[in-house]
């Protein structure tokens, strides 16, 4: 019997441990595959959301996106921030060092996640890029004045950035 690979709830986003093919017998492989209908579990149920559960967030509070993008998203479950450079509100870039730098982004930051209801002692990860790992310890220093409840973090030096800052930092957080 051949096996054809049905897609289970295609308008639902399900989380990743949910979101696999499920495998169907089949007689023939001209015939369609009905998937069986799933009994989820309540644990299961409570990761499933609809498109329309996510937002687009935005302030006036924070610099307008240098790109095709949003300043986040909010689902029922977290709100995704994208990456903060060292931008005020007017799109004027802040400082020359990287303190200062931290400084602003965080700032940034905060305000996005006010917009969306939530606070910076709320975030549970985030991803630092910073330009020059020479730059680690003044930026954690900066840093930790910041998210003092020490979230999950990721850093790493990339080779450029926009509008070439020397730091930028995206964060999950939690409504």
């Amino acid at each position: 019997m051949p096996m054809v690979i049905a897609r289970i709830a295609p308008r639902r986003l399900l989380a990743s441990s949910f979101s696999r093919p499920l495998l169907v017998a089949s007689s023939t492989s001209s015939q369609s595959a009905t998937a069986p209908r799933l009994n989820r579990s309540p644990a299961a149920q409570r990761f499933t959301s609809n498109m329309s559960d996510q937002t687009i967030i935005y302030t006036k509070d924070a610099p307008a996106p240098v790109g095709p993008y949003s300043q986040a998203i909010k689902t029922p479950f977290a709100i995704y921030c994208s990456g903060a450079i060292p931008l005020r509100a007017d799109g004027s870039f802040v400082g020359t060092n990287i303190t200062d730098q931290t400084t602003q982004c965080c700032a940034n930051l905060k305000a996005v996640l006010a917009e969306a209801g939530s606070s910076i002692s709320k975030v549970v990860k985030t991803m630092i890029f910073i330009s020059d790992m020479a730059h680690f310890a003044e930026m954690n220093a900066e840093y930790e004045k910041h998210f003092s409840h020490k979230p999950a973090r990721s850093c790493v030096a990339v080779k450029t950035l926009p509008k070439d800052v020397d730091v930028e930092i995206e964060c999950i957080a939690l409504p």
